[in-house]
């Protein structure tokens, strides 16, 4: 039996390559992050190798690469909903689409905060030469509280939920071994029936 062939759309038995392109990005741009948040915990804010490193891809510009990735999948995930490998059915299943739709929230919302806290601060931003956010006429100083309260916990809980996505992954992939993974990696399995 041969494997079908990975096409741009997603399809019943596993997603298609725009689909798997724009989740390599968004983890991809999500790791960094919260790897160089923690790297910075640990050592410090003044550690000459990370700096460097850090002024590669800094905060601010790789999570308004998040936001804008996902700009684009969360209408690219809307618009082949029905084509999707669908969830199990039961609790495990419910359990599944639930964290996938926070998931896709969280990376939404979190550098969404960001950006609002940006123009809260009334400073503008400019990322490689583009006026990202314009200079507000009076910095918003509620807006800015708002923003520093939820934007950490909800980062934070975005990576619990990170962390629970890998679990499932590594659950189905090594323990169950029941194909779950080559939806997204790898060649789709063929349709059964």
């Amino acid at each position: 039996m041969t494997r079908p062939a990975l096409s741009l759309l997603d399809r019943p038995t596993g997603y298609g390559r725009v689909s798997r392109m724009l989740h390599a990005l968004v983890a991809t741009l999500v790791l960094w992050q919260f790897a160089m948040v923690l790297a910075y915990r640990a050592l410090g804010e003044h550690n000459a190798t990370l700096n460097a490193i850090y002024g590669f891809a800094s905060h601010g510009p790789v999570g308004l690469g998040v936001f804008l990735l996902m700009l684009a999948r969360i209408p690219w995930a809307l618009s082949n909903a029905r084509r999707r490998p669908p969830y199990d059915a039961g609790v495990l299943g419910r359990i599944a689409r639930a964290s996938h739709a926070l998931m896709y929230a969280l990376l939404f919302a979190v550098p969404g905060l960001a950006l609002a806290r940006v123009y809260a601060k009334g400073e503008g931003w400019v990322v490689y030469g583009l006026s990202v956010v314009p200079v507000a006429e009076a910095p918003i100083p509620a807006v800015k509280t708002v923003v520093d309260a939820l934007h950490g916990p909800l980062s934070w809980t975005l990576l619990a939920l990170i962390s629970a996505h890998v679990g499932a992954v590594l659950l189905h992939g090594v323990v169950w071994r029941d194909g779950m993974v080559s939806r997204m990696f790898g060649r789709p399995r063929a349709a059964v029936g």
